[in-house]
């Protein structure tokens, strides 16, 4: 296991991640409307363990996640697929509802992201293998996000996610091949 405190939103995916790894250190937000003091434990752990920020892959989890990287640059990151955390009775999406297969999986290939992210994937690149800006690109970035295990997203903000994450050309080729 990690030695990374794992950052949730609620009591039920805290739970859920205890039943699957005994032991394991996690914070919970208690939803979108973080609190100061919840925000500077985060900062604290991760000044003294490091944190991932494994949140809803919904869109309060989505803000979430950049609220909490806006202050604690560097954190890990790790992501579910939509259709993984979707209830039973397809009402619901998080983290508590998603397979221990899944949940394994998205922790096992976390992302540290980076203090200063650099441009390791070119816009331009990007759009010549028709991920951005023409017919049929929204599938194509689709495969490319579940592939590569990060949320699904418009072309400019899966061109930051790309660079932000520090994901290589290389491995983007590879996953719409």
């Amino acid at each position: 296991m990690w030695t990374q405190i794992v950052v949730v939103e609620g009591l039920h995916d805290r739970q859920k991640l205890q039943s699957i790894y005994p032991g394991i250190d996690c914070l919970v937000t208690n939803g979108s409307e973080i609190l100061e003091a919840t925000m500077e434990l985060i900062e604290q752990a991760h000044r003294n363990r490091g944190v991932i920020l494994f949140l809803d892959p919904d869109h309060p989890g989505k803000r979430i996640t950049q609220k909490i990287l806006e202050r604690v640059p560097g954190a890990g990151i790790a992501f579910l697929n939509k259709k993984d955390a979707i209830s039973k009775n397809g009402r619901k999406v998080g983290v508590e509802h998603a397979s221990e297969t899944d949940i394994r999986e998205a922790l096992d290939h976390w992302f540290q992201t980076t203090k200063t992210p650099k441009e390791t994937v070119p816009f331009a690149a990007l759009a010549e293998l028709g991920l951005m800006n023409r017919n049929g690109a929204a599938d194509r970035r689709q495969k490319a996000c579940e592939s590569l295990r990060i949320p699904w997203c418009n072309g400019k903000t899966f061109w930051k996610t790309v660079n932000m994450l520090e994901i290589p050309l290389s491995r983007i080729i590879e996953v719409i091949s």
